[in-house]
């Protein structure tokens, strides 16, 4: 029975079998998030073509107030390298007008702007992102509709009641009417916002008060934020020109963009004297921004990444 069934069996062949050739997979001819020769060709040029846009004007006024006094400051295409560089330019827009008490009355203004931007700012914003109330929505649209109106529509009314609370010619006067930005409650509403509301249960479980929570959790968290407020409340505030104008009449508290107005009055055929002033109400704003630089950038992130 065992030798018939064995031999009714199919024979197996004992031949080897060709495998089945697999298809290799193609390789691409870039990776993934490469760039090729012309695409950055073309960034190359589209960054230089920036960076000359923006530095362009910069050089060009520094190499203006370097320049001696026989230089020529106008003509095509002139020169941008000074032949003779001097510092004197620069001591007579210091000697000409007071500028370093300008430059004290513009410190005085920035930092109130600042404090005031930041506190109002800040709480405000908390206020239209974690605390519910009746009527938020339509307060919310009230400010988004008055941040398109220019400070020149209410200059007139906000100059009567200046001069009606007495702070004519002060410079709490030129600080308060514009003490917070309604784009810096915006940006602190939304950076409010981000910030899950798990954290702020945890902090009422474990025993904090609104005010420990505010100050301990929910600041800590929008730091990035908070810097990008204060660069606009300083650039706000070191900026203004048309509202001090009005509201100063004594020239000892103008600040500087006020001030240099009477260098330019004086120096008008010497460009040298002009663009060495100009220079010296840049540099403060550039520090306040190289200073916090990382911080505004974080912020930034943060806004783009949670809104």
């Amino acid at each position: 029975m065992t030798t018939t069934a064995a031999r009714t069996a199919p024979s197996v062949s004992s031949a080897p079998t060709t495998p089945t050739p697999v298809p290799k997979p193609r390789r691409r001819s870039r990776r993934r998030g490469a760039i090729g020769p012309l695409e950055r060709t073309i960034r190359w040029v589209l960054m230089i073509i920036a960076v000359a846009v923006v530095l362009g004007p910069l050089l060009w006024q520094l190499g203006t107030a370097l320049k001696g006094a026989g230089e020529a400051t106008v003509g095509f295409p002139g020169s941008l390298v000074p032949s003779d560089p001097t510092l004197e330019n620069f001591v007579t827009a210091f000697t000409a007008v007071p500028l370093g008490r300008y430059l004290l009355n513009s410190g005085a203004i920035a930092l109130l702007g600042v404090t005031f931007n930041l506190l109002l700012a800040t709480l405000t914003g908390y206020a239209l992102a974690r605390i519910p109330f009746r009527g938020r929505a339509l307060y919310i649209g009230v400010l988004l509709a008055t941040a398109a109106l220019p400070f020149e529509v209410i200059l007139i009314s906000t100059l009567l009641v200046t001069r009606g609370l007495g702070l004519q010619d002060t410079l709490l006067g030129v600080v308060l009417p514009q003490a917070v930005s309604i784009v810096s409650i915006l940006v602190m509403r939304q950076a409010f916002l981000a910030i899950p509301d798990e954290i702020e249960e945890a902090a009422t479980m474990d025993g904090a008060g609104a005010v420990r929570t505010f100050w301990s959790i929910m600041l800590p968290s929008v730091r990035g934020s908070i810097a990008v407020v204060a660069v606009l409340g300083f650039l706000d505030s070191w900026d203004q020109f048309l509202w001090p104008l009005v509201i100063l009449s004594d020239p000892a508290n103008y600040p500087v963009n006020v001030g240099v107005q009477f260098l330019a009055g004086a120096f008008s055929a010497d460009q040298r004297v002009i663009s060495a002033a100009a220079l010296i109400v840049m540099i403060p704003p550039l520090l306040v921004y190289f200073l916090l630089q990382k911080q505004v950038f974080t912020g930034l992130a943060e806004g783009a990444l949670k809104g």
